[in-house]
Order: C-alpha cells, then sequence, then structure tokens
C-alpha cells in the first residue's frame, strides 16, 4: 500500500504543482491582458484624438471654403447683373439709334413724297392750264 500512497502523493504534488503552475500562468496572462487592454486603450484614444484634430482642421477648411464659394458666387452674380445692365443699356441705345434712323428715313421718304406729290400738282395744274388754254381757243 506505501506504493499506492506514494503514487498519490506524487500525483496530488503533481497536481498542486501543475495547478500551481497553471495559477501563475493565469496570472501572468490576466497581467498581459491588463497591459494589453490598457495599451489599446491608449492606441484608441490616441487614435480618437487624431480624428478629432483631423475633423477639426477638415472643418476649418471646409468653412473656409464654404466661405470662398459664396465669395467667388457673389462676385459671379455681381458680374453677371453688371454684364446683364451693360446688355440692356446697349440694347436700349441701339434700339434708340434705330428709332431714331427710321424716323429719319420716314420723315426723308415723307419729304420726298410730299416733294413729289407737289411737283406732280404742279405739273398737272400746268397740263390743265394748257388743256383750258387749247380748249378756250377753240
Amino acid at each position: 500500500m506505501a506504493e499506492f500512497a506514494d503514487r498519490m502523493k506524487s500525483f496530488t504534488d503533481h497536481l498542486r504543482s501543475s495547478i500551481e503552475s497553471r495559477n501563475a500562468a493565469l496570472a501572468h496572462v490576466h497581467a498581459e491582458a491588463e497591459h494589453l487592454f490598457e495599451r489599446t486603450q491608449a492606441f484608441m484614444g490616441n487614435v480618437a484624438e487624431q480624428h478629432r484634430a483631423r475633423a477639426e482642421e477638415l472643418q476649418a477648411t471646409m468653412a473656409a471654403h464654404r466661405k470662398e464659394c459664396r465669395q467667388r458666387a457673389a462676385e459671379l452674380r455681381d458680374n453677371h447683373q453688371k454684364s446683364l445692365e451693360k446688355m440692356r443699356c446697349d440694347l436700349k441705345h441701339m434700339l434708340s439709334q434705330t428709332r431714331a434712323t427710321r424716323q429719319d428715313t420716314v420723315k426723308e421718304m415723307s419729304n420726298s413724297f410730299q416733294h413729289a406729290r407737289n411737283q406732280l400738282a404742279l405739273d398737272l395744274r400746268e397740263a390743265s392750264n394748257a388743256w383750258r388754254q387749247f380748249a378756250a381757243s377753240r
């Protein structure tokens, strides 16, 4: 029986040693896991901080770009309004010149017609006088 007892003692010693070794390994794994968790949290904190900083930079850039775009749009709108106003002014001037030219042309045509009418009337009067003189002499 001593052999069985020795084997049992050896087995329990080995089991105890194994449990202690396992507990030490578990403690080491837990410590490493805690250390890894802390490093991961620090890394993620740095990543989050960098993300925040880049987001702020991006927002500032976008705000500046938005302001730039608004200014550019305002300039384009102003230039367009000025261009439209110039076109309107040029068109009014052109229409005014066309109207004046048309009125002058109509006036010249009217004067020419009046002159032709007067000439015709004078010619008809002379023809009428010639006819009356012819008719009176007969």
